[in-house]
């Protein structure tokens, strides 16, 4: 079990790392102002998507250990 959590912590990480990445260079790319704030918003957009994909994720695996433990203990 303990290795699931550390799997999600790299995932998190990793994705966390992929973010600031981008958006580093994005901010440092030889665009104008406002196509750097587009790819921004686009970037923002597509890390709230995959947050919340990772949450309902996370959300059906606690879900399945409560049932599981509910199974074990009655």
């Amino acid at each position: 079990m303990k290795e699931d959590g550390r799997c999600g912590e790299l995932l998190v990480m990793f994705l966390a790392g992929l973010t600031i990445g981008t958006a580093a260079g994005l901010l440092l790319a030889p665009h104008s102002g406002s196509y750097t704030r587009r790819q921004i918003r686009n970037l923002a957009e597509d890390v709230t998507e995959q947050a919340s994909h990772l949450a309902s994720e996370a959300k059906d695996a606690v879900e399945n250990v409560v049932e599981k433990g509910k199974r074990i203990v009655t």
